[in-house]
Order: structure tokens, then C-alpha cells, then sequence
């Protein structure tokens, strides 16, 4: 929206030195915007790149150690499991000094014979009679009722991998371990012996962590418990995060933003890290380069806009102006000022040769049009005179053979009301009330033809009877009525007109219960066009009205036909308010003053 409303208000100057200074702006504050906004989008999508690539990679380097270290683990808790001290102390009747000595020196003996023990906080061999051997310094608060054991049991010799044994063996200074747990069984009869517990001091992993190039990592259990690392971490922990598979996406703390990543190790571990870390600065290089290019297309634009303004924007000011002047002395006028021998001043020139063109068009055009408004008119009132006088006389001519002299009389009385309102002094247009008229005596005419063969209804709006029409617009279609709908029907029928004041308009109906129209014919008329001078139709009848409503309204869409065959035929004229606004507001009294 703040483009278009730029080049709006550009469209709006009166000068077109103006506009191309404006548009020159313009385009160099676009072009400096888009180019700071594309290199800080390059600059952040470098920098989100670079911390998703280096977050995964210490997951993934975090990952591998872990796994590494708990095989490594594994295989001594094996040992230790096997070692004849630790069995003959787990198989013996009963715990004494001696075999839990000599079970705690055969636990010393493996774990200094396969190095890495730093790590190993302490190591617990617990007998089922509850007694137990343990190597480390570390002081452990031990939980028997804790229902980790149920599970360990469960495992059948297979590692259990938990933080603090899940509640059975925890230091007591706080500092969470990670403990193996295995049921020891005893190799030839497979009887359960008792329980071995193996505790990693979270150091072990906290090393690793710290080789890592990005901060804010954390391990924690598929629990969400925390092992060691970032504890501000351990609080992005959800399902979502328990996957063998990478999760990556990006979150805001604190109003930055920065890349989580998350994954599961082989066990019940999981490893986390939310990454903050910037890239390394980009390569002056390309830092040069793009400043390069960017000069480059900012000096362009410059002598771009000065070749314009010069070769284009000038000789066209100049032609501007010559226009400007030959306009305000009123008729169109040729340009006389010198203009340069290029497309400038072809562009003069066709103009000139447009302006003698354009000013005797417009001559020939408006006199062609009076003569061409004046003829048709013309035409079509001619038509309607004798064709009408001719129905009339053919009528009067009836009566005087088969009836008293009486009705003759009233016959040519209502004659001349119905040319006293016709002629109307030569107006082509009247009011609704004086058509009325004419319609009423016509169809009385028709009645002393064909006596009781219709009866006419009439349900006229008092607003609407001073809206003009164009004069003998509805005996026409009441003509048609009677000739062509209700003659050939045979039977009384009706005939009923109606006028109504719409919001958009005069609506007048002429109805007839006569044989109605079929689709076809209905198509057939509406088909009408305006411009059609040649239509099957001598001006008169059904297809002379559409053709004259049409071109009084100067639109299509003022006639509508509603019809169904052996029932009705209904014909609807719309005079639009528009023509009463534009013509006859305030003169209806005067054309009504001139027929009295």
C-alpha cells in the first residue's frame, strides 16, 4: 500500500519534471532499502544456518561420546558381574567381613586393569539378604522400597541406565550420577545372586560438553531429569525431544532468538543444546563486492535519470507547454513551436495532423448527428400517422354501415379528443396522464368494433402521471394486443395497464390475457438492438416500440416480456429516472399549460 500511494502521489503532480524527480528518489530509497533488507535477511539466514549446523553438530558429537562411554561402561559392569570375589561374595551363606572385603578388592582390581575409572563415582554389589560391597568415597543414601528394583529385576541381567538409580542409590551432597543397574545371575545355574550398581559422575559428561563450540547444552533422562550441562536447558525438555532422529526449531528467549536441537542417544539419554552462537563475520570480499555492486547500480540510475531528463523529459516539457497553450485559446489548435527531429517531434506532428482530423470530424459528426436524430424521428412518427388514421377510418367506416348515426357521432368525438391529445402541438413527448388518454379512447374505438370482445383495467400511480413519455408509446402495444392476442384467442379477455414509481424509474405493464408468446418469439424481440434500423418492422407494432424505448433511453435493457403461452403476454417499459432528472424536471407544467 505505501508503494502505490508514492506512485499515486507521483501521478498527481502537475509537472513532469516533478514526477521524474520524485520517481528518481523514489527508485533510489527503494533501491538502498532493498538492498540493506536483502543483506541483513543474508546476514540473519547466515547466522540461523550456521547455528542450526552447529548445534546438530554437538548433539551429534555429545551423542557419539555418550553411546561410546556407556558401551565402555557396559563392558566393565560385565566384568565386574563375572569377577569370582564379587560371586563368591553374592553366593556365600552369609555377608561377613571378610568376603565383603575381598569382593570390594576384586571390584578395585577390574576397574584398575581397564583404565577410565576416574569417572566411576563408586560401584555397589548388593547381596538379596540386603547386604552389600562398594568401592568409592562418595557418601550414597540408598532407598529399598524404591520401585526401580521391581524394574531392574525385570531387566533379567540387561543394563538398566538411570540418574540416580531412579531413586534407590543417591549421593548426598545432591549431584546427580549415572548409575548402570544389572540383576547378577549366576553363569551356570542362572540363579539370581544380586544387584549391581555402577555410578558415573556427571563430570564425565560435562568434559565433553565443554568441547563443544557452541554453549547452552544439557543431558537429561527420557524423563526430562536433569544429568548435567545448562540446567536452563533441561526447560525446553518435551516428548518431542525422546527421538532417534534430529528436532530442530528455532525460539525466542528473552527477545532473542536462537536454535534449539535435540536428540536421544542410544539409552535412556537425551541431549540437548540451544544456540545463540553467531557466524564468523563474512569475508570482506564479498562485503566489497556487494558494496561494489551496489554503487555501481546507484551511479547507473544517476546518468540513467540525466540521459532522461535531457533527450526525453525536456523536449516533452516543451511539448507540454505548446499544448497547454494552443488548448487555452480555446479551439483546438495546431502546435507551432520547433520541435527536434526524433520521436519528440514526430510526436508533434501527429498531433497536428490528429487536430485537423479531430476538428473536421467533429464538424461532420455533429451535423450528421442533428440530421441523423431530426430524420429518425421523423420517420417513425410518419410511420405511426397513417397507419393509426388508417385502422381508425377503416373502424368509423364500419360503424356507419351497421350502426344508428348516434354511435358514428360518439365514434368521431372520441376521434378528435385522441387527435387533440396526439398532435399536442407538435411536443414528441407528454405525460404519462395525456398517453393515458390516448390509450382509453383508442381502445374505446376498438370496443364499438368488437364490442364484448376485452374489457380494459387501468391502475395508474397519481405520481407517475406527469412523468413524460414519448407520445403513442402504449397504443401500439394495447394495437397489438387486441390483434395478435386476444382476436385469435376467441374468448373475452382482458386488458389491464399498470404504472408504478420505482426507485429507478417509471414502470409501466400492459397486460393481455390473449394466446401469450412462445420462448421463441419472446427471444426473437428481445433480440432487438437499438442501432438496427432494418429490423423486420415497419416502425410500428411490438418490434417499432422495443426499437423506439430503446433509442429514447439509449439503453438495451428498458423492455422486458413476460409471457406464457395460451394464458398472458405481458409487456414491461422501464423509463429510467435519469431521463426525467435531465429533461423534464420543472417543464412539466408548461407542456401541460400548451394542451389546454
Amino acid at each position: 500500500m505505501g508503494l502505490w500511494k508514492q506512485l499515486s502521489s507521483m501521478n498527481q503532480s502537475k509537472s513532469l519534471k516533478q514526477k521524474t524527480v520524485k520517481f528518481f528518489v523514489f527508485l533510489l530509497g527503494s533501491f538502498s532499502i532493498v538492498f540493506i533488507v536483502a543483506f541483513a535477511v543474508i546476514l540473519h539466514r547466515i547466522n540461523t544456518d550456521y547455528r542450526a549446523r552447529a548445534s546438530e553438530t554437538a548433539v551429534n558429537n555429545v551423542v557419539s561420546n555418550i553411546n561410546a562411554t556407556i558401551q565402555h561402561y557396559n563392558y566393565i559392569s560385565r566384568l565386574i558381574m563375572v569377577n569370582e570375589k564379587v560371586v563368591s561374595f553374592l553366593s556365600s551363606e552369609a555377608a561377613n567381613p571378610n568376603n565383603s572385603y575381598d569382593a570390594r578388592m576384586g571390584m578395585y582390581e577390574t576397574l584398575n586393569l581397564h583404565g577410565k575409572v576416574n569417572y566411576i563415582d563408586s560401584v555397589y554389589v548388593f547381596r538379596l539378604d540386603g547386604a552389600y560391597a562398594n568401592t568409592g568415597k562418595s557418601a550414597y543414601f540408598i532407598n529399598t522400597e524404591a520401585d526401580e528394583w521391581e524394574r531392574i529385576m525385570d531387566a533379567r541381567g540387561a543394563r538398566v541406565l538411570s540418574i540416580d538409580g531412579n531413586g534407590i542409590i543417591m549421593k548426598t551432597d545432591g549431584v546427580p550420577s549415572l548409575t548402570f543397574a544389572r540383576a547378577i545371575y549366576d553363569i551356570y545355574t542362572q540363579k539370581l545372586l544380586g544387584v549391581l550398581f555402577m555410578n558415573i559422575s556427571n563430570s564425565c559428561f560435562d568434559e565433553v560438553l565443554s568441547l563443544q563450540e557452541v554453549s547452552g547444552m544439557c543431558i537429561t533422562d527420557d524423563t526430562g531429569t536433569f544429568l548435567c550441562g545448562d540446567e536452563a536447558v533441561a526447560d525446553f525438555f518435551n516428548e518431542s525431544c525422546v527421538s532417534k532422529e534430529m528436532i530442530s526449531k528455532n525460539k525466542f528467549v528473552n527477545g532473542k532468538m536462537g536454535v534449539f536441537t535435540a536428540k536421544q542417544s542410544t539409552d535412556s539419554l537425551v541431549v540437548m543444546c540451544y544456540a545463540r552462537t553467531h557466524a564468523k563475520p563474512m569475508p570482506i570480499e564479498i562485503v566489497f563486492a556487494m558494496l561494489l555492486t551496489f554503487c555501481a547500480l546507484y551511479f547507473t540510475i544517476i546518468i540513467y535519470n540525466l540521459f532522461v531528463r535531457k533527450n526525453i523529459t525536456m523536449p516533452i516539457l516543451t511539448l507540454n507547454d505548446a499544448i497547454e497553450r494552443t488548448k487555452s485559446e480555446g479551439w483546438l489548435r495546431r502546435i507551432e513551436e520547433e520541435m527536434p527531429d526524433d520521436e519528440i517531434g514526430r510526436l508533434a506532428a501527429s498531433y497536428n495532423s490528429m487536430i485537423d482530423y479531430m476538428n473536421e470530424l467533429f464538424s461532420r459528426l455533429l451535423q450528421e448527428e442533428e440530421n441523423i436524430r431530426a430524420s429518425e424521428m421523423k420517420v417513425l412518427y410518419e410511420q405511426i400517422k397513417p397507419h393509426f388514421l388508417y385502422n381508425t377510418l377503416e373502424t368509423i367506416s364500419y360503424l356507419a354501415m351497421q350502426e344508428q348515426a348516434e354511435r358514428t357521432q360518439e365514434a368521431l368525438e372520441t376521434l378528435g379528443s385522441f387527435y387533440r391529445i396526439f398532435l399536442s402541438k407538435g411536443n414528441k413527448e407528454i405525460p404519462l396522464e395525456n398517453e393515458i388518454r390516448i390509450t382509453q379512447d383508442y381502445l374505446f374505438l376498438q370496443k364499438a368494433r368488437y364490442e364484448d370482445m376485452f374489457t380494459d383495467e387501468y391502475n395508474i400511480d397519481e405520481e407517475a402521471q406527469n412523468f413524460m413519455v414519448p407520445k403513442l408509446i402504449l397504443q401500439p402495444l394495447v394495437e397489438n394486443c387486441i390483434y395478435h392476442g386476444i382476436k385469435p384467442k376467441g374468448e373475452k379477455c382482458i386488458i389491464r395497464i399498470t404504472a408504478k414509481m420505482q426507485e429507478d424509474g417509471l414502470h409501466i405493464l400492459v397486460y393481455d390475457a390473449g394466446i401469450g408468446m412462445d420462448s421463441a418469439q419472446i427471444e426473437r424481440f428481445q433480440a432487438i438492438e437499438r442501432t438496427n434500423r432494418n429490423h423486420d418492422t415497419d416502425g410500428f407494432g411490438l418490434a417499432g416500440t422495443i426499437n423506439r424505448m430503446r433509442y429514447y433511453c439509449k439503453r438495451d435493457d428498458v423492455v422486458n416480456i413476460r409471457s406464457e403461452k395460451g394464458e398472458y403476454t405481458e409487456i414491461e417499459l422501464i423509463f429510467p429516472m435519469e431521463i426525467w432528472k435531465t429533461r423534464y424536471e420543472g417543464e412539466i407544467k408548461n407542456v401541460q399549460s400548451n394542451d389546454h
